[in-house]
């Protein structure tokens, strides 16, 4: 099975952030991968969620990579900041604070580990292939005898 892969840096801008996110979901469509479009959609927003924070808290820059084995895409979102991303309580009207628990709704599997330079915040997400409709059942017809 192929495995496809993408880096990218990001300086420390929300407008390099969304740029990110645009480029990581054209490429993910170049892999040409025969997935559910609810798949790359999470993995869209999920990459969005963990660049925003990484943009937003950590403010210097950060590292985009994702790869893929066909089954699962692995987004990977690495800064220069120490610090521990924390879930926080957000209210009705906050404009922010919702990120972790989307990540933690729609991920399969997420997580932190910190690096030398920082630290590296991920998420997988299962790639469901799609449905394809199955040819017509043809039986043989049983020729008669004369």
């Amino acid at each position: 099975m192929e495995v496809h892969d993408i880096r990218l840096s990001v300086s420390g801008t929300p407008a390099a952030a969304a740029s990110a996110r645009r480029q990581f979901v054209a490429e993910i469509r170049d892999w040409g991968l025969p997935v559910d479009s609810d798949a790359l959609h999470t993995a869209e927003l999920i990459a969005g969620e963990l660049l925003s924070n990484a943009v937003q808290y950590a403010g210097q820059g950060a590292a985009l990579s994702a790869s893929c084995d066909g089954n699962t895409v692995r987004v990977e979102v690495s800064d220069s900041s120490h610090g521990q991303p924390r879930p926080r309580w957000s209210g009705e009207n906050d404009e922010h604070g919702r990120g972790l628990f989307l990540i933690a709704a729609l991920a399969d599997r997420h997580g932190v580990e910190p690096t030398a330079a920082g630290k590296r915040c991920w998420a997988e997400v299962h790639l469901p292939a799609v449905a394809r409709p199955h040819a017509p059942f043809q039986a043989p017809v049983p020729r008669r005898c004369l």
